[in-house]
């Protein structure tokens, strides 16, 4: 029967995959791998998963780390109720499911990319950079199912600034009490990747952060603004409660939204549509603070 499998490695969006009874899976570091897990834990060929008729087999291919089943190494071991285990030091469930509950999940996986389709295309650089901006926001933090966010932004040769606040006040960034992180807005922006944490209790370099710990914060997502290799800012958003998880699929549909964003803020400046951003947040009374003021107030 098919099944349901959920991988969780710290600091990265959890894996979940619907898996065909009738093929075998390969977990492992490698990108060839059909369950792809980047951990250093795992090795680049862990293990296989395969269907046998009303179970699963899982089977460690000789891993150095090992596959732990309820604590206890396994070498071959048959899945046939829902079941965690660990590959490694990375958390995984695999969940039969019948065929109906299948069906739902590929339509709730394919819902979730209708919606996000639509409300991306809500989004229109006849808005004004403003809105368009504090709209993107709005719709990665639906996406996310986080709580509160900032978008900071700047055209080419000018400094970042933080053009749209959910959730929090403008002024609140500044303060030592803001319970974000300097630190994976700043990884955003250099590594030009989404930097993510699911819950910052258990991440080494988040959790000892001291805004974090001042702030309770316990999820983050900064996802870059970016046209090809070219950034202009960063999406930050989080959450003071734990999760919920987010997955790959979550991470790419927040990526290309904000994607498409990007695309139109570059439109709008390549068409000159407004002689300056900053003119026009003058113009509707916005502040816009410099980032790098604000980053140097912080850890």
């Amino acid at each position: 029967m098919p099944a349901r499998f959920n991988a969780y490695p710290p600091d990265r969006a959890a894996l979940v995959r619907l898996l065909d009874d009738d093929q075998a899976y390969r977990i492992g570091r490698d990108l060839e791998c059909e369950l792809c897990i980047d951990h250093a834990s795992v090795s680049r060929l862990h293990a296989t998963l395969r269907g046998a008729g009303f179970s699963w087999m899982l089977h460690d291919g000789g891993s150095k780390n090992g596959v732990r089943v309820d604590g206890e190494r396994v070498a071959d071991v048959a899945l046939d109720k829902a079941t965690w285990f660990a590959v490694g030091d990375v958390y995984c469930s695999l969940e039969p499911l019948d065929p109906a509950a299948a069906e739902r999940l590929r339509e709730q996986h394919e819902n979730r990319r209708v919606v996000s389709r639509w409300l991306s295309g809500r989004l229109s650089p006849s808005l004004g950079i403003d809105t368009l901006i504090g709209q993107t926001l709005d719709v990665a933090l639906e996406l996310a199912g986080l709580d509160r966010g900032f978008v900071l932004y700047a055209r080419t040769e000018e400094p970042l600034r933080v053009r749209a606040c959910r959730g929090m006040e403008t002024g609140e960034i500044g303060r030592r009490e803001f319970a974000g992180s300097v630190t994976a807005v700043d990884r955003a922006l250099a590594s030009q990747h989404s930097v993510l944490c699911c819950d910052t209790a258990e991440s080494p370099w988040l959790g000892v952060r001291p805004s974090v710990r001042l702030g309770g914060i316990r999820a983050i997502l900064c996802v870059p603004l970016k046209v090809a290799r070219n950034s202009f800012g960063v999406l930050y958003a989080d959450s003071r409660r734990p999760g919920p998880v987010l997955t790959e699929l979550d991470v790419e549909l927040i990526e290309a939204v904000a994607g498409h964003a990007a695309a139109l803020l570059t439109a709008r400046q390549l068409r000159g549509d407004t002689a300056t951003l900053m003119d026009e947040a003058a113009n509707a009374g916005i502040h816009a603070p410099r980032w790098d003021e604000l980053a140097g107030k912080r850890d």
